[in-house]
């Protein structure tokens, strides 16, 4: 099963839950809700909502089944245990809705990246592994003699199948999405990581960041198609934010310890969401007036 505990740790602590086998609690400072931890994600009331604005970006194709790729990017300054959880569980069950397809790490975090990841690949599941697309793409790996990211054969022999990370690749070269596998690419800059993006064929539906520094994410929900942004958390209900984007209407909303907001960004509507890590505040009369786009993109 699709793991459905949704977890951002900050306000927390630095480490999943299962990174550590202590069950220690220490005291929080911060006034922690039991569904900050355990609902990050899950099923929204709005189900069909990314389904939906997956059909509108496709054409709404009747034969083609509806997928709601996602798009990682992992900065140096970012949370990256929590990232290598939704990460990693993507690898594992890569048909998932809203899985990860594609990933690009910072240059100077990536072999520790691939030094953690490794360790937590374990066997696919049969439904995975003997899924045509998967053995088509690995097949595609092998033939073109491509760098891929797997577990070693003492920890997953064959005939066992191991997650893969295709290394420099598109996902037009492994065959029809999903393909079963994460693409895996570098970079050192928001440009280079722009450019990596540009020439996915893939549309990506969300895209979550992983970096300190909200200026340089939002340079990139500016640059990037897709409509919806998870900043340092991932796949977060968008329900309190929904109506307004579907309206086409600029807004902010503060809601289980979440930022929400809506922009219209070269006359695309983007949901942007990040935590609040020091202060919840309650929604006051200013959060209801919409707002006007930001003033950098009328320039």
């Amino acid at each position: 099963m699709f793991d459905t505990t949704k977890y951002f740790p900050r306000s927390v602590d630095s480490e999943h839950p299962s990174q550590s086998e202590s069950e220690d609690l220490a005291p929080l400072d911060n006034p922690v809700k039991y569904d900050m931890v355990h609902n990050l994600e899950g099923d929204s009331p709005y189900p069909n909502f990314l389904t939906e604005e997956a059909s509108k970006d496709k054409g709404d194709t009747q034969d083609a089944p509806t997928s709601t790729p996602q798009l990682m990017i992992i900065f140096e300054d970012g949370d990256i245990n929590s990232a290598l959880h939704f990460l990693i569980e993507s690898a594992h069950n890569p048909f998932a809705p809203n899985a990860v397809a594609m990933v690009l790490v910072e240059e100077k975090i990536r072999e520790e990246i691939i030094k953690r990841i490794l360790p937590k690949l374990h066997p696919l599941s049969e439904f995975v592994a003997e899924h045509p697309n998967y053995l088509a793409a690995l097949e595609k790996c092998e033939s073109a003699n491509l760098e891929i990211i797997r577990a070693n054969n003492t920890e997953v022999a064959p005939p066992l199948a191991s997650p893969i990370y295709v290394c420099e690749c598109n996902h037009d070269a492994l065959g029809n999405y999903p393909t079963g596998v994460i693409t895996f690419y570098t970079f050192r800059n928001n440009r280079e990581a722009i450019d990596i993006c540009q020439r996915e064929t893939l549309n990506f539906l969300s895209v979550s960041i992983w970096n300190e520094i909200l200026e340089g994410s939002y340079d990139l929900v500016v640059a990037l198609s897709s409509s919806n942004f998870f900043l340092n958390c991932s796949n977060v209900n968008l329900s309190p934010i929904s109506q307004h984007f579907e309206a086409e209407r600029n807004h902010v909303v503060i809601e289980n310890a979440f930022h929400y907001e809506t922009l219209c960004i070269y006359n695309k509507f983007k949901i942007i969401v990040f935590p609040i890590g020091e202060l919840i505040l309650t929604p006051t009369e200013d959060s209801k007036v919409e707002q006007s786009p930001i003033s950098f993109l009328e320039a």
